[in-house]
């Protein structure tokens, strides 16, 4: 441990930790960073990097928990704001928040995504906080859908959990960056296409 950690209490350790590694995400991209850089430029040991997080996702999760937690309540807002809204324009209206945070931070959730689903010593995606979250709020929305309003029967969380698997970080960042499509369009080509065959006109 270093002179300088020492004289560091955990929380101001901690805040150092965090700081150093979103400029570095920022100046090199998430992908390129390793933890020992991370350890190096703030000054403390990898056992005191290691202690506090096991790997870059769960540096990532502790870097984006205020951002999920924002993501949450906006989302909850909008569920109770919206409440007597036709399921279609709130299912749009969610899918809108979901695809805005995935502008926003979609480099940093893709390393969060694969770090959960290749760590066999830890529970994979489909079992995070995020996932969980989306998934009940999707179903939940999916199975207000009156009968009249609908098509034909669906399975709500079989749905839910599509529209997560489409909606990935590596597959919106794909999207963007390699075939060049806007954050509006993968927008309206998703509804289009997942949302709106499921209602009647």
């Amino acid at each position: 441990m270093s002179a300088t950690e020492n004289n560091r209490s955990k929380e101001e350790l901690s805040k150092c930790i965090k700081d150093i590694a979103t400029q570095l995400f920022s100046e090199h991209g998430v992908e390129s960073v390793s933890m020992h850089q991370i350890a190096k430029s703030a000054g403390v040991g990898q056992g005191t990097l290691y202690r506090r997080y096991a790997n870059k996702a769960d540096l990532c999760i502790g870097l984006m928990q205020d951002t999920f937690d924002q993501m949450q309540s906006t989302i909850n807002g909008y569920i109770r704001e919206t409440a007597n809204r036709p399921v279609h324009e709130r299912l749009r209206g969610v899918i809108g928040i979901l695809l805005d945070f995935l502008g926003e931070k979609s480099k940093m959730l893709g390393v969060i995504q694969a770090q959960l689903m290749t760590e066999s010593n830890k529970d994979d995606f489909y079992q995070s906080p995020p996932y969980l979250f989306m998934h009940g709020i999707l179903t939940d929305l999916l199975s207000e859908l009156p009968d009249e309003d609908r098509l034909k029967q669906i399975d709500a969380p079989f749905i839910a959990h599509s529209y997560i698997a489409v909606l990935s970080p590596h597959t919106y960042r794909h999207l963007v960056c390699v075939k060049g499509y806007s954050h509006e369009r993968i927008y309206e080509q998703f509804c289009s296409l997942y949302i709106d065959p499921l209602f009647k006109s």
